[in-house]
């Protein structure tokens, strides 16, 4: 796939009083959103920030569809979401199955943003794997973006990210590796997050 290309002295950055280390320790993952709809204009530039990840090779392996909320393509999806909760759930009662269903829908069309991101293969292992992880890191970029935009972006890898029909709805290759499900939207709350300790998982070799 050919691509234009972007040299990276004509890119306009926004102008944020938010740091890189604001950024990062203020990112979080949170399913609860207001309704306040995400402007176009501000997508793009959370989708601008994806492609400067690291690349190796420069293959440009990050393929993206974005969901307008209320579109057919939002409701094809929503649709498939509603089936594929409702035929994991375990539990045979029928109107635990119907909720959780209807939520997995709802899910989908509430979200004030939807974006999938994919990975395309590379000529071999190593590149796709390389091209893969290229795409976690562009999925970061646009997390970390959100956060100067007043954003928080929900990234999921749920059951209906990996099916195939979903694939299809795309138009998206055969080959290609879904990365996630991107819920974009301004967080309803703010809740804290614990990691651990740098010390307990890095070693200092001498």
């Amino acid at each position: 796939m050919t691509t234009d290309m972007i040299d990276s002295s004509d890119v306009a950055v926004p102008d944020t009083p938010t740091s890189v280390y604001d950024a990062i320790y203020s990112r979080r993952t949170t399913h609860d959103m207001t309704d306040k709809e995400v402007p176009r204009e501000v997508l793009e530039r959370l989708l601008d920030t994806a492609i400067w990840a690291p690349n190796h090779r420069l293959t440009n392996p990050w393929r993206f569809f974005v969901l307008g909320k209320g579109s057919a393509a939002r409701e094809r999806v929503a649709e498939l979401a509603w089936q594929v909760a409702y035929n994991k759930v375990t539990n045979p009662n029928p109107e635990q199955k119907q909720r959780s269903a209807d939520d997995s829908k709802r899910r989908v069309l509430d979200a004030p943003a939807l974006i999938y991101a994919y990975s395309v293969p590379g000529g071999d292992d190593e590149t796709t794997q390389e091209n893969y992880a290229s795409v976690c890191c562009a999925v970061q970029n646009m997390a970390l973006a959100a956060v100067a935009e007043g954003l928080v972006v929900d990234w999921s890898t749920g059951s209906v990210t990996k099916h195939p029909q979903l694939a299809e709805a795309f138009g998206a290759g055969d080959d290609w590796e879904m990365v996630g499900a991107l819920f974009i939207g301004e967080p309803a709350n703010e809740p804290a997050s614990r990691r651990s300790a740098t010390q307990s998982i890095t070693s200092w070799l001498d």
